[in-house]
């Protein structure tokens, strides 16, 4: 799954015929990773970077 923030109305469909749509907003979206490179492909969206959760023990905690 990705996550994008749409510009404009975008649907899309799978060609064994699962379709998707995403309506324009402000707030982040999430669908499939295949739907969401379309879009930003097509100008409809920008994709949002994920954010990584830190591990424990990276190192980031020194004494």
């Amino acid at each position: 799954m990705a996550t994008a923030i749409f510009h404009r109305e975008f649907n899309w469909s799978r060609p064994k015929g699962l379709g998707f749509g995403a309506k324009p907003s402000d707030k982040a979206q999430t669908f499939p990773r295949d739907f969401i490179d379309r879009a930003v492909a097509s100008g409809a969206a920008t994709e949002v970077p994920r954010k990584r959760k830190k591990k424990a023990g990276d190192g980031s905690a020194r004494a």
